[in-house]
This record gives structure tokens, C-alpha cells and sequence, in this order.
């Protein structure tokens, strides 16, 4: 005979009906400030390991030099054009 979880009521054993599954809450979805907010600091994460890489791989002051100066500026330009497509998609939500 399997033990199951219940009691005894006037002489029988009642078994315990099974608890209800909780239901997790549901995450909020993340707004549009949060979504820029993560991908500016995923390009900045990205930029500094670029930089840190080519730290490793060129030798010379001078190739360190050209590859961060390089890194920063793509990592500039992608946050701008991040910034901007925030700017248009929070005037347009302001529109609707």
C-alpha cells in the first residue's frame, strides 16, 4: 500500500486531495526605457571588450591606440543610433 498524505475521519483514512498549484506572477514587460537602457550598456560592454581584446592582441602603443580610438567611435555611433530610434519610437507611442 503507497503512504499518501491524509488522515482518519471516524475510523477511515482520508487521503488529502492535492494542493492547488500556485501561479507564478507574471514578469511586466519591460518598457521602452529599460529595452534602450539594456542596449546601451550591451554596446558599452561590447565596446570595452573589443578594446580589452585588442589590448591582448596588438603589441605595439600604437595598435592599442587605433583600436580603441576605433572601438569607442563604432560603440559612439550605434548608441546614437540607438538613442534615436528610442527618440522616434517614444514620439510615435506619444502620437498614438
Amino acid at each position: 500500500m503507497s503512504e499518501r498524505e491524509g488522515r482518519f475521519v471516524k475510523g477511515r483514512w482520508v487521503v488529502d486531495p492535492a494542493p492547488e498549484p500556485e501561479e507564478e506572477p507574471v514578469p511586466a514587460a519591460p518598457t521602452v526605457e529599460e529595452r534602450v537602457q539594456e542596449a546601451s550598456e550591451s554596446v558599452k560592454k561590447a565596446v570595452n571588450d573589443v578594446v580589452s581584446a585588442g589590448q591582448h592582441l596588438f603589441g605595439t602603443p600604437e595598435g592599442h591606440e587605433h583600436i580603441q580610438q576605433a572601438a569607442r567611435k563604432a560603440g559612439e555611433e550605434l548608441e546614437r543610433a540607438i538613442n534615436a530610434w528610442a527618440e522616434s519610437a517614444r514620439r510615435a507611442l506619444k502620437l498614438e
